[in-house]
Parts: C-alpha cells; sequence; structure tokens
C-alpha cells in the first residue's frame, strides 16, 4: 500500500509539472472508476461510462485544486463519482408506472410481481439512503463493496487503524438500517 502512495505521489507530481502526464492516472486508475460507477449505478454500463468520463474530466478540470494528502489518487476520484452519482439520482425524475388494463393476469403471477416490486423497490431505497451518509462512510461502504477491499486494506488507504475502520461501518450498517426502517416513505402498510 506504501508502494502505492509514493507511486501516486510521483505520478500527481509529473502530472502537476506537466497536465499531459495526467493520462498516466488515467490508465492506472480508470477501471477502478468504472466499477465503482457501475456498481453504484446498478450495473448501468452506459451511465456508468458517462459518468466515468464526466469523472475524469472533471478531475482534470480541478486537477489544480488537487492537494496531494498521502492517500491513493483513487479517493479523490471516487468522491468526485460519488457527487457526480448523487446529481444523477437527483436529477433523475420518478419512475412513473403505468399499469395496461388489456393485460391479465393470475393472483400468484399478482403476488409474485408485487414481492419483486417490494425487493426492488428495497434495493432503491438502501442505495438512496447510502448515499444520505456521510461521505467518510459512503467511501467505506463503496471500498467494502464495490472494490471488495478488506477493513485492513481501507484503514491502509484512509490512513485509519483497521478496528477504527470496522466499528465506522458497522455503525453505518446500523445507521443505514434506521434510515431505512424509518423512512415514512417506505413504511409498509399492515394490511
Amino acid at each position: 500500500m506504501q508502494k502505492e502512495i509514493k507511486d501516486d505521489k510521483k505520478l500527481v507530481e509529473a502530472a502537476k509539472a506537466d497536465i499531459s502526464n495526467f493520462k498516466l492516472l488515467y490508465e492506472k486508475y480508470f477501471k477502478a472508476v468504472f466499477r465503482y460507477a457501475y456498481n453504484r449505478l446498478g450495473r448501468n454500463r452506459e451511465l456508468a461510462e458517462d459518468i466515468t468520463s464526466e469523472t475524469f474530466v472533471k478531475a482534470i478540470d480541478k486537477f489544480h485544486t488537487y492537494r496531494y494528502q498521502n492517500k491513493p489518487f483513487v479517493v479523490w476520484l471516487y468522491t468526485i463519482a460519488h457527487n457526480l452519482i448523487i446529481n444523477h439520482y437527483r436529477s433523475k425524475e420518478e419512475n412513473k408506472l403505468s399499469l395496461d388494463s388489456s393485460r391479465v393476469i393470475s393472483v400468484e403471477d399478482a403476488d409474485e410481481m408485487i414481492d419483486k416490486l417490494s425487493r426492488e423497490e428495497l434495493k432503491e431505497k438502501i442505495k438512496e439512503k447510502v448515499s444520505e451518509l456521510p461521505d467518510d462512510l459512503n467511501n467505506i461502504f463503496s471500498l467494502r463493496h464495490t472494490e471488495e477491499l478488506t477493513f485492513a486494506q481501507i484503514g491502509k488507504l484512509l490512513g485509519e487503524k483497521e478496528q477504527t475502520v470496522k466499528m465506522r461501518y458497522y455503525r453505518g450498517i446500523q445507521s443505514l438500517k434506521d434510515l431505512v426502517v424509518n423512512d415514512k416513505k417506505y413504511k409498509l402498510s399492515k394490511d
């Protein structure tokens, strides 16, 4: 991990000296940013490609403001991608469900559809609520579930102890559970 940080520092310094060297950072982190966006956007490849491209455009545009903080450069890229994804979801209109009255389905099929919609709605609600968590928790969730890093690796990446990362992660799980359960829009009726 220390070697990666040292490599990043050298790549950042080279890119600061000549912006054409930014391509080295792009080549190193394109796949990681794409995977992050792809998983955060419900595995929508086209949208993930757009967000990934926009992430690097913004990174180049704001590169002069970047200050190296002894963390891998990809953490900054994840932050940019995260913000773009949040903006995407905020601007996205609510999906409207239209029912085709000419289609007749059985009660069993209807129950199965309702169950599937409920599961999908819950997944969407969890994704939405994860974005409401503080950025530091959101990054831990993303690194854990998107990049599939261990707590020890996340700790090294963020410059924190493994136990601290674990504690924040599990507290984040509880906060997420509370956000979903207490969301008045999501409460299921008992009828």
